[in-house]
């Protein structure tokens, strides 16, 4: 999830708003559905986002580790978001079953320690060497595979029961990654504010999804 730079002073601002509107539904989700600790580090996972990014887009001269953290964070937490709210879903209607009895913790540790042992090595190497672009596409494929799992796993959780908002933040995390971006080619915006929309749009979903499985439990 590529992000482009930030030039214009409209864009921060409409950037720095979007972020203010995504630290009050994390607050809010944080204070009334934070119920098991995936779900308090996911919520709490998207509050320090937003509130950093705030700092961000509303200094008039942030520095380059600043920027970076942003960027990064914005590539990676809404991955890591849609999979602690997984683990949340899982404590309220029972853990997911897969082939050859793998467990759905073990997959999800697995791929994000393969992002973090391929981002490590290719920080030791030049951005510009064959091996850093190699290692480089490496991070992007499996990055890549963290989304499809997430999505591939709220299908699972939405067929246990009809539960149509599992459903709904599965097909918004596929557009998400793989089709929105495109409104940039089109509409005067920027990828960074479509990927702070869906990550605002992705928390509604994930507050409905995770109420709609809890109010079916305390209805059986």
């Amino acid at each position: 999830m590529a992000s482009n730079a930030v030039g214009t002073g409209s864009s921060k601002l409409s950037l720095g708003l979007l972020n203010f509107i995504l630290a009050v539904i994390a607050g809010w989700a944080l204070k009334h559905y934070s119920i098991d600790r995936h779900a308090l580090a996911g919520y709490g996972l998207f509050f320090g986002h937003s509130v950093f990014c705030i700092l961000r887009y509303t200094h008039p001269n942030p520095g380059q580790v600043q920027r970076r953290i942003c960027e990064e964070s914005l590539r990676y937490s809404p991955a890591i978001f849609v999979t602690l709210i997984i683990g949340q879903m899982q404590s309220i209607s029972g853990e997911l079953k897969f082939v050859a009895g793998l467990k759905w913790c073990h997959i999800a540790l697995a791929l994000y320690g393969g992002i973090l042992l391929l981002s490590g090595i290719r920080s030791c190497l030049s951005e510009k060497s064959s091996a850093g672009q190699l290692l480089a596409r490496l991070v992007s494929l499996n990055h890549t595979l963290c989304v499809l799992w997430n999505i591939y796993c709220l299908w699972r959780v939405s067929i246990l029961d009809d539960y149509w908002w599992s459903l709904g933040l599965a097909l918004l995390v596929l557009l998400n990654r793989f089709v929105l971006w495109r409104l940039t080619l089109r509409f005067n915006i920027s990828r960074l504010e479509v990927d702070t929309v869906g990550m605002c749009f992705s928390l509604i979903f994930a507050i409905n999804a995770s109420q709609e499985l809890i109010e079916n439990s305390t209805t059986r």
